[in-house]
């Protein structure tokens, strides 16, 4: 499976537990489930035991991690509070957010790409400049060191 599909399975259990779910293999599968529906070309039927971890490793991290990932977006929002952010941008961001500060091996304009990607296929109009503007913001702050 392509790192892209995990990454979309990654961004809806986030949303999920953002709605107050949960992050567990039903989630997952549901997920799975979902992409088939969509006619989404999936590599392999199931999500491989190393993709599994890596999506486990994500949706906990990032729940680990919301309050300082929230902080990073909020600093990098202008004229926007974390509480008026549509719940998916918020998802697709925290998930980004937390590739760019954890995935040493992904360069951050490619986590921006793939999160700009996510939001123009599940996400409203807009929201991929929005994404691209604020994950933009965080990148060059870590980069420069602030």
């Amino acid at each position: 499976m392509s790192r892209a599909t995990a990454r979309v399975a990654a961004m809806q259990m986030i949303y999920g537990t953002c709605m107050g779910g949960l992050a567990d293999e039903n989630t997952l599968t549901m997920a799975y489930d979902e992409m088939r529906e969509e006619q989404r070309p999936l590599r392999d039927d199931d999500p491989s035991l190393k993709d599994r971890e890596w999506i486990d490793s994500v949706v906990s991290g990032v729940q680990r991690d919301c309050a300082a990932i929230d902080e990073l977006i909020g600093g990098a929002s202008t004229n926007w509070a974390i509480d008026r952010i549509a719940r998916v941008d918020l998802s697709i961001m925290r998930l980004a957010v937390w590739e760019i500060l954890n995935e040493e091996d992904v360069p951050g304009p490619v986590v921006i790409s793939e999160a700009v990607e996510l939001a123009n296929q599940y996400s409203g109009e807009g929201s991929g400049r929005f994404i691209n503007g604020i994950l933009g913001t965080i990148l060059r702050r870590k980069e420069a060191g602030a």
